[in-house]
């Protein structure tokens, strides 16, 4: 078998590129895994990194040729074992190479983008055309790509795709929408998704299992001249769980972000630090509705204050409008109601998240602890009883949790109808390679010490499966489903039925991801 890996990977080099084939085991290993533990993964035997559709599809006929599974690798910022082979001798591909933005169409309003473009890149292209995407990209878009989100789901933003071009499992290289018309028929402007049944939507948030997507066409809109922002504080989860289902219909806030008591007292340290740094550099004479925001910016950069300081729950909301005027009357609304239940505070933190977008670095702890989500999402009206539930759940794990150095932490948010609940777990752990690359070196010589917690980290791994199964129970659905969630068992049998059905259609021999979606291996 080895010997048939090796002419797999000649064959792969003459695609690609010799220096696109990777086939050392270390680095395949750190290529097969994502930021959580997993003990049942496989390492990939080989990793190739295209660099368009046409080479992608020969790799995908080599692969069929071979009888080799294929898994798709983005970013490498995902955590429900998307790409991580559930077989053994797969090759895996990185889709990274294919990262161009081919078209930007600012009258017809669309972005054409290969799928291995990561968001931030992608945001850069398009601020000299004054133009913003209708998609709702992943903090992490630093390094996250636009394949792997279309892939794994983002809520209440896949209404925002046109367009897919993607390669089937026989390698056939197709697009939908309008951008599927024959050209020898006219033009195949890719600018309307609706062009008679949906294919589009059939392959976002399949997690990779019915093809491989090469590129995407978003929907844009222009840039609005006025935006405001606003940060209110919450004594309980469940009074910023209520405020958000009176939100609910404030659909011109843009961004809503709800963190728990230690990510507000945190913020400063971790994760939000380098936007902070940013606003703190291009920060202005402007004011909060709090007034001194140039000075509490400059001071909150320099780490010399503590401008969440006795904040519990808070929550970080930011509006547009066509101007000033009317996104601070839009934000006045909303503080309306906010401040029934909340008390408001400094805004520096949505403007931190405008001002620096992207990020990874809160996929660890601020001393290097490691760090899961679990998403759940839930109707709106839900939001007040998911807050109180969830917190009972890890209430009654505490003494468990304090014995092993485990806590928790939440990310929340709502928006169009639905209430997305995240709880993360920290703890102290070896820091895996994957994570390191991602670092600067002088954070990375320091957590590359942390030594191994096996105990801690396999009371973690059971803490995760027990609010899976206890979100299950309740009801909930959940993006990023890849091998994690128990996505299958929660369909109804003829939904069941039909989601296999269409996987055999087009994966007939199960080659692409396989054990994703519970399709099998």
């Amino acid at each position: 078998m080895l010997n048939g890996f090796n002419q797999a990977a000649e064959e792969l080099r003459r695609i690609v590129g010799a220096d696109h084939v990777i086939t050392d085991p270390a680095e395949c290993r750190v290529y097969s895994n994502d930021i959580f533990f997993w003990d049942d993964a496989h390492a990939a035997e080989i990793v190739v990194q295209p660099a368009n559709a046409a080479e992608v599809s020969d790799v995908v006929k080599l692969a069929a040729r071979r009888g080799l599974s294929i898994y798709t690798r983005g970013g490498g910022m995902s955590y429900t074992k998307g790409y991580v082979p559930a077989v053994e001798g797969a090759v895996l591909i990185d889709m990274r190479r294919i990262n161009q933005v081919f078209e930007i169409n600012p009258v017809d309003r669309y972005v054409v983008v290969g799928a291995g473009c990561t968001w931030e890149k992608l945001a850069e292209a398009l601020k000299p055309h004054g133009l913003k995407l209708v998609f709702l990209a992943p903090f992490s878009g630093i390094y996250s790509t636009v394949g792997g989100a279309l892939s794994q789901n983002v809520p209440a933003s896949m209404k925002g795709i046109l367009g897919l071009e993607i390669v089937r499992a026989d390698g056939a290289v197709l697009r939908t929408g309008a951008w599927g018309r024959n050209p020898s028929h006219g033009n195949a402007a890719p600018f309307f998704r609706d062009y008679g049944p949906d294919l589009t939507g059939l392959f976002l948030g399949d997690t990779g299992s019915f093809a491989i997507k090469t590129a995407a066409v978003l929907h844009l809109y222009a840039r609005p001249a006025g935006a405001a922002h606003a940060s209110f504080a919450f004594e309980t989860y469940e009074d910023m769980a209520a405020t958000m289902i009176d939100l609910g219909t404030f659909d011109y806030l843009y961004r809503r972000v709800g963190l728990d008591p230690f990510k507000s007292q945190n913020s400063v340290k971790v994760g939000f630090k380098e936007a902070l740094k940013t606003l703190g550099a291009v920060s202005g004479s402007g004011t909060s509705a709090l007034g001194g925001l140039k000075d509490t910016v400059k001071m909150a950069a320099q780490g010399t204050t503590d401008f969440m300081a006795g904040v519990k729950w808070s929550m970080h909301l930011s509006s547009e409008a066509l101007d000033e005027r009317a996104a601070e009357a839009g934000m006045d609304a909303a503080r309306n109601v906010a401040l029934k239940r909340g008390r408001e505070i400094a805004n520096v933190l949505p403007r931190a998240m405008e001002a620096r977008g992207f990020s990874v670095r809160g996929f660890l702890g601020g001393q290097g602890q490691r760090w899961v989500p679990t998403n759940s999402l839930w109707p709106l009206s839900r939001a007040v009883e998911v807050a109180s539930k969830v917190q009972g759940f890890f209430n009654a794990r505490r003494p468990e949790m304090q014995k092993h150095g485990i806590w928790e932490s939440y990310m929340t948010n709502w928006g169009q109808g639905y209430f997305q609940c995240e709880p993360s777990f920290y703890w102290v752990d070896e820091v895996s390679e994957l994570h390191l690359r991602h670092l600067g070196k002088e954070e990375a010589d320091k957590f590359r010490e942390l030594k191994p917690n096996l105990p801690a980290r396999a009371f973690a791994k059971q803490l995760r499966h027990e609010l899976r199964d206890f979100f299950f129970d309740l009801g909930a659905v959940h993006v990023q489903l890849a091998k994690f969630y128990r996505f299958q068992e929660s369909l109804a049998p003829e939904t069941a039925r039909m989601l296999g059905e269409v996987k055999q259609m087009l994966d007939p021999d199960r080659r692409l991801n396989p054990g994703n979606l519970g399709l099998g291996k």
